[in-house]
């Protein structure tokens, strides 16, 4: 019996070696249902694209691919859509895939060693020249993405320029009547005009996914405004953004890529790397550039499934009136741009404050809570036209507030935002 057990002992198959090192694992084959597949949408025909901006951060998502976990790669997609400012090359979708090649290596020329690069896998090239920021163009993009490479799960990116509620020539009577409100997006066309999108018309196209956005991540400034994100409730699960001007070189997409494919809480983990790599290099007594931007970041995570309570919360405990004068020099505004461009993006909670009945106060806190699961800044964040200042006090999501200069436009056309209606802004003669 001792003979044979010390034998059989002796015949026990090997454990599993694992993979093989020198191998790049596959990604999802073209049609299969992968886990989970996130279209990054980079609008670049604008300055962001000329300043170097879009190349860098291709460059981290390709590294994010090339250095992703064997496991995580294979069951996951990665599509970019790219439109860039420039006369000869054509907007074009890709996913990004691993391509590896065994060299001698350096150290040991009897070993050998794997080589990994990140390659762009062509879906399709437009023959001609387009405009990102229509409806009709992104549509038919999200179609040939989502048809070629289905999911169990979907995630979406904005990349581009953002104005979460006014134009950017808000300033100019006659432009403004012509532009749209709620835009995202900002496409040159490599002409001197501007093509904007609509954020109702934005919603209207992120609803035709096969299922609703896990999440969407908008890298992109002043998009964590509760009229934006209000339009966008029924288009995904999780709205990751920031009330002000975002760094310019953008999201940290070598850390985040990752964080987009987590099986749990994708949203929050990708918030919390964004937040940490900006956070680990902030130095208020450092100019900040592109190249090495010190100057921090604010970030925030809006729950949608719980802005119709918000809103609900905020209709059932308004005061009937509101000092305009008052909140416009007492609430903390995030914008810190020159006149010509300054919007006004308001703190919603000092606003809830001010105009809220005191005895709702806190119910409404806790469901504004409850709606932002996720909210982190540095003690300082930077304007391009203002430099450093102060986010003491802020609390992460922004709220229009009327002028009362523009009755006949601006204020109009609040009006008839969902926000505005659900949340019974009339009771305070808006």
């Amino acid at each position: 019996m001792f003979v044979l057990m010390s034998c059989s002992k002796d015949i026990d198959p090997d454990p599993d070696p694992g993979p093989d090192p020198h191998v790049v694992p596959d990604p999802p084959p073209h049609g299969s249902v992968a886990e989970r597949t996130v279209l990054i949408y980079m609008g670049g025909d604008n300055d962001l694209d000329t300043k170097g901006l879009t190349a860098k951060d291709l460059d981290e998502m390709k590294e994010a691919i090339k250095t992703m976990d064997a496991n995580l790669y294979s069951h996951n997609n990665l599509l970019i859509f790219y439109d860039q400012y420039s006369e000869t090359l054509r907007p074009r979708l890709y996913r990004l895939i691993k391509k590896g090649e065994v060299i001698p290596s350096e150290t040991d020329p009897d070993k050998k060693e794997l080589v990994i690069v990140t390659e762009e896998e062509l879906i399709y090239e437009y023959p001609q020249e387009i405009t990102f920021t229509k409806p009709a163009i992104l549509k038919e993009v999200m179609d040939m993405a989502f048809d070629e490479f289905p999911a169990k799960s979907y995630g979406f990116v904005y990349w581009s320029h953002g104005e979460g509620w006014l134009p950017v020539k808000s300033q100019n009577m006659a432009i403004r009547s012509l532009s749209p409100l709620r835009w995202m997006g900002l496409d040159k066309n490599n002409k001197s005009d501007s093509f904007k999108s609509e954020i109702s018309e934005l919603a209207d196209v992120l609803k035709l996914a096969p299922k609703r956005f896990d999440f969407i991540l908008f890298d992109a400034c002043f998009m964590l405004s509760l009229e934006s994100s209000y339009e966008l409730r029924d288009c995904a699960d999780f709205i990751i953004s920031s009330p002000t001007e975002t760094p310019g070189p953008g999201a940290p997409y070598t850390e985040v890529v990752p964080m987009m494919f987590a099986s749990s809480q994708a949203a929050i983990k990708m918030a919390e790397a964004y937040f940490k790599y900006y956070n680990d290099k902030y130095n208020p007594n450092v100019k900040t550039t592109n190249s090495n931007w010190t100057g921090g970041v604010s970030l925030g995570v809006l729950d949608c499934a719980k802005l119709t309570k918000l809103a609900d919360v905020t209709k059932a405990n308004l005061s009937t009136s509101s000092n305009l004068n008052t909140l416009l020099n007492e609430i903390f505004d995030y914008d810190k741009r020159n006149y010509y461009s300054h919007v006004g993006y308001y703190d919603m909670v000092q606003l809830m404050e001010k105009v809220l009945k005191p005895t709702g106060v806190d119910e409404w806190k806790n469901a504004f809570n409850e709606a932002l699961p996720y909210w982190k800044t540095t003690p300082k964040n930077y304007s391009s036209s203002y430099g450093m200042f102060s986010m003491e006090g802020t609390n992460g999501v922004s709220h229009y507030i009327p002028s009362g200069e523009s009755t006949a436009t601006r204020d109009a056309d609040y009006r008839n935002t969902a926000w505005y209606k659900d949340a019974g802004l009339s009771q305070l003669g808006w």
